[in-house]
C-alpha cells in the first residue's frame, strides 16, 4: 500500500486492517491518535466507518481523515456529513500524503 509505506517513511507508527474486524481489533489494541481511512473499499465505505468510529465511546475523539480521488468539493461534502475532522485528496502527489496529515493534525491540536 502506498500510503503505509508513504507514511511509514515519514516515522508515522501504522497498523493496516482489511476488515471492519481487523480495523475494531487494531483500534482496540492500539488506540490510534488519527484514523485515515480510503472512501470506497468493499467491506464498509470510509464515510459509515467514521459514523461507526465516532459512534463508539471508546473512538469518539479520534479524529478521522477520508482519502480519496473523489474531487475535492465531495470529498469536503463527505468529510462533513459523516464528522470527519478532514480529508485528503488521492488526486493531488501521494507523497503530500504525511504533509498533508500534519496540516490536519496541527489544526486539531492547535500546534
Amino acid at each position: 500500500m502506498v500510503a503505509e509505506t508513504l507514511l511509514l517513511t515519514d516515522g508515522y507508527d501504522v497498523r493496516t486492517a482489511m476488515s471492519v474486524a481487523e480495523f475494531d481489533e487494531a483500534v482496540r489494541d492500539f488506540h490510534p491518535d488519527i484514523i485515515l481511512t480510503d472512501v470506497e473499499m468493499p467491506e464498509i465505505g470510509g464515510p459509515e466507518l467514521c459514523k461507526r468510529v465516532k459512534a463508539t465511546p471508546q473512538t469518539a475523539t479520534v479524529p478521522v481523515v477520508l482519502y480519496s480521488t473523489k474531487e475535492p468539493d465531495e470529498l469536503a461534502a463527505l468529510a462533513a456529513e459523516c464528522g470527519a475532522e478532514g480529508y485528503v485528496c488521492k488526486a493531488n502527489r501521494h507523497d503530500d500524503l504525511p504533509k498533508k496529515l500534519a496540516e490536519i493534525w496541527a489544526r486539531l491540536s492547535g500546534s
